[in-house]
């Protein structure tokens, strides 16, 4: 004879969907104890009647109203009836593992060539309608557990997500080789796609995420329209590249010269000359090998632009230039001057000559031979002196003096 008083509780794990509990046929003020997440349905000759939220529940007549007309009333509802009590675990039940058993062809969208890929996975569940679970996939079973509903839903899944995988990649905006950073995007359609399949039978599909797609490596048209992708990406990459390395080519080399020219004003700041008294120095000397030194028209111009020079040196070539053309009479037609008016860009003002006017071998010999005389020893002597300064023979001030010395001395 059964127990008159009985206690009804969960004894599963939390991996299990539904568990029957083994205790039958008990009498009511049989106390039934629910987990929060758990629901407790009851069934009483193979219906589903009433079910129990979260809890404890004395198992008496106004308790279970559906089961109430079942009673044996004149046995003043003591009388035992059979009964089953399912327990149905609402909790969200994660890592579950998918995949598709082959693989999908579908029409590339980018380069439209025909491709075949796999894809795998994980999702959540969690039993939303207790009642429909059990009708639909429990039916008689004691047990429900994770790996039995995905091995129920294997083929159910097959069905659904090979023709939602390939719909989803060909409509896409994105090809098969931007797949990888967009798994994301695909899981979320996939998802809203898989839920109302789920939800007929009483199960919410929480969350579901692709983590690998197979793609069809060595297959001939998959790896020519790779190397194709690859290819317009890197071409444009290293030219862009190269445009880059050359502006920095460009800048370095301007950098540099500016250095360069830093370097040159500091050298010429610590020796006490400028660019223009360097420039002069060089003009001198091309006018002293010049085949045409001996044409006192020539000599004007380039004594003209010697003019830079310092003011000691511009004097002597001044009085170069008067003794040389002393002898020369004024010319014809003008106001007793013998001096013309001064050339635009000459530092000097060339003297007017007559060219009927012979002169004098003696007056052009010492032009020809004192200033290029004068401008070498000068420069030699100066370098000299740098070189002494370098080596610490001589001491700033002493090179500075040595050197004012020379340019009295032009």
């Amino acid at each position: 004879m059964a127990e008159i008083l009985q206690i009804i509780k969960y004894e599963g794990d939390n991996s299990t969907f539904v568990w029957k509990s083994p205790i039958e046929d008990f009498n009511t003020g049989s106390q039934l104890i629910v987990h929060e997440s758990q629901e407790a349905l009851f069934f009483m000759n193979g219906q589903a009647l009433d079910l129990f939220g979260s809890g404890r529940h004395v198992l008496e007549t106004q308790n279970i109203p559906l089961v109430r007309k079942f009673l044996n009333k004149p046995t003043g509802d003591q009388t035992p009836f059979h009964c089953e009590v399912y327990f149905i675990n609402k909790t969200e039940q994660m890592s579950i593992k998918w995949g598709t058993d082959s693989q999908v062809q579908y029409m590339e969208p980018m380069y439209k060539f025909p491709l075949k890929i796999g894809a795998s996975g994980e999702m959540s569940l969690r039993v939303e309608d207790s009642r429909k679970l059990l009708v639909k996939i429990v039916g008689t079973e004691s047990w429900l557990g994770q790996a039995a509903l995905v091995q129920m839903f294997r083929s159910f899944l097959m069905a659904r997500i090979k023709p939602y995988l390939a719909q989803t990649m060909q409509n896409s905006e994105f090809g098969i080789f931007e797949v990888d950073s967009h798994m994301g995007e695909l899981s979320s359609v996939l998802h809203k796609q898989l839920i109302p399949d789920f939800m007929d039978y009483g199960i919410s599909l929480e969350r579901f995420f692709v983590t690998t797609i197979v793609k069809p490596d060595g297959d001939k048209a998959y790896e020519k329209f790779r190397d194709i992708h690859i290819r317009q990406y890197s071409d444009i990459a290293e030219a862009q590249l190269r445009q880059k390395v050359g502006i920095i080519d460009q800048q370095t080399s301007a950098q540099r010269m500016v250095i360069e020219s830093q370097g040159i004003a500091t050298k010429r700041s610590q020796e006490g000359y400028t660019y223009q008294q360097e420039r002069g120095f060089d003009v001198a000397g091309d006018v002293a090998r010049n085949e045409g030194i001996g044409n006192f028209t020539n000599t004007g111009i380039g004594l003209g632009m010697m003019g830079g020079m310092a003011g000691g040196m511009g004097a002597v070539v001044a009085g170069i230039t008067t003794d040389a053309l002393s002898p020369v009479a004024p010319q014809q037609g003008t106001s007793g001057n013998n001096i013309s008016p001064p050339i635009a860009g000459i530092g000097i003002i060339p003297p007017v000559i007559d060219l009927k006017t012979e002169v004098p071998p003696a007056s052009s010999a010492p032009l020809q031979s004192s200033v290029p005389d004068d401008m070498s020893a000068f420069k030699k002597k100066l370098e000299k002196l740098k070189m002494m300064k370098e080596t610490d023979m001589l001491s700033d001030q002493e090179f500075e003096a040595e050197k004012a010395k020379l340019l009295e001395n032009l």
